[in-house]
């Protein structure tokens, strides 16, 4: 049976900052704003009920800092993971996704694995900038480079993925 989309990617701290930055976008806006909200609101209230100027400005710091903080994480996780697969593996992982009629199998360079995965387990299908994250439980995510189809291309995909991962809830 021939594939019908044929996509490639390599794993790269960019890539691995977009899917994290798409993957985690609502609750790190919540966490971005709460932080806002209620430190702002502490630096307000230290400032104009209790005239503690420097308690206030102190206060204002850490709420702008824990609103960069999810940015910082994700920077510093990408460079974790991309020093762990350097060690593992001496290059950063190349892998190939093959699209069927019935099913994904995906594969990668390191240890030319090959994982067979039905459309059914699909959960979430989110779009980035140069990514499409296919998401299923456990937080496993495949990535699909928009700009890296060997056979198809994006637009057609994203006709194809609506059909096929009936289940998910698709934000394209």
């Amino acid at each position: 049976m021939e594939p019908v989309y044929i996509n490639n990617l390599k794993q790269t701290r960019e890539t691995l900052i977009e899917m994290n930055k798409t993957y985690s976008f609502a609750s790190r806006i919540t966490f971005q704003i709460a932080a806002l909200i209620i430190y702002g609101f502490l630096a307000f209230v230290l400032a104009y009920f209790y005239y503690n100027y420097i308690g206030a400005a102190l206060i204002a710091v850490l709420g702008v800092f824990l609103f960069f903080y999810p940015l910082i994480k994700l920077h510093s996780a990408a460079k974790k993971r991309e020093k762990q697969i350097l060690e593992l593996y001496g290059s950063m992982l190349e892998g190939q996704t093959l699209f069927y009629d019935d099913c994904i199998v995906s594969t990668n360079s390191a240890d030319k694995s090959e994982v067979k995965i039905d459309y059914g387990k699909i959960i979430k299908v989110k779009q980035s900038k140069n990514l499409y994250l296919l998401v299923m439980k456990q937080k496993l995510v495949i990535m699909v480079n928009k700009n890296d189809f060997e056979k198809g291309n994006c637009e057609d995909f994203e006709k194809f993925i609506r059909t096929k991962a009936v289940n998910a809830k698709i934000k394209i």
